[in-house]
Parts: structure tokens; sequence; C-alpha cells
């Protein structure tokens, strides 16, 4: 299955009540930046496109894309209009103990940065497609909530 930067995708939650994800940015290596939305619809063909545009994602994660190629999550379309989100920037460090630095999803490093301003970003990692799944399901209260996906969550880094 392919797909582009800004398609709309199902996912699925239980009963065949999907979720919606959205490809947010397409990256080298088969990874994405995906947003999550928390509705859940009756069917893949009753997720309302418009509702989601003034929502805002529970998690914006990144993951790898093979449950959009191999169907597991089917590409509804492109969201249109185009809909701008906010790349995520993270901290890095390059020693225990050393300096936080600014690290772009590209990877590339920027400058150092201040304590204040490392408190509030997250470390860059990436969750598989079945963790997205398991994290939908327990904010909709079928599954356990673990503290994993608290680091899923969109907040401030988003």
């Amino acid at each position: 299955m392919k797909y582009r930067q800004g398609d709309v995708f199902s996912i699925p939650v239980a009963d065949g009540m999907p979720a919606a994800g959205r490809v947010v940015l397409k990256m080298r290596g088969g990874n994405i930046l995906v947003a999550v939305y928390p509705e859940r619809s009756e069917t893949v063909d009753s997720v309302d496109l418009e509702r989601l545009s003034v929502s805002r994602p529970v998690f914006t994660v990144e993951t790898m894309d093979l449950f959009i190629k191999n169907g597991n999550w089917p590409v509804l379309g492109k969201w249109a209009p185009a809909v701008e989100s906010p790349i995520p920037v993270y901290k890095t460090q390059f020693e225990p103990g050393g300096p936080f630095y600014e690290q772009h999803i590209d990877g590339t490093i920027g400058g150092q940065l201040t304590d204040e301003e490392a408190v509030h970003l997250k470390r860059q990692k990436s969750f598989s497609p079945a963790l997205v799944e398991k994290a939908l399901r327990a904010l909709q209260g079928l599954e356990p909530w673990l503290p994993v996906f608290d680091e899923m969550r969109s907040g401030e880094a988003v």
C-alpha cells in the first residue's frame, strides 16, 4: 500500500471501531511521524475528517510504516485542506551528566539547551505500531495504562 505525507489512515481499536491517524512526516528508513486522534468511529468510512481537523492529537509518535504498507492501517485518503502539524524537537546528550542539546527529528543537532528548556523536551524514540494500537486501547479504557504511553502523548514537544 502506498501512502503520502498528509494521508489519513484508520487504526483498529476494538470491535471494528477504528481511530484515525495522519502521516505528519515520512522519514528515511521506513519510519513515519504520525498524529493519532482518540475519537473512535463506527466504521472506517465514518471517520469524520472535518471534526478531526479541529481536534488535537492525543499521541504524536514516530513509528514504522509497516502497518500502513501491509494494510492493517488502511489509508482513507488525503486530508483536505492540508493541516500543518508542528514537528517535535527533542533533546539529546553526548555524555552522561553532560548538557542537553536540541535534536531535530532528522537527527541533526542544534544548540545547547538551558536546563529550563531541556525539562520540557523528550528524547527521540520510535514506538512499534502494535504499541500505538495498545496505547489507543488503553486510552479507551480497554486495556491497562502503561507508563510508556505517557512518553507517546502529544505535549509541549509537539
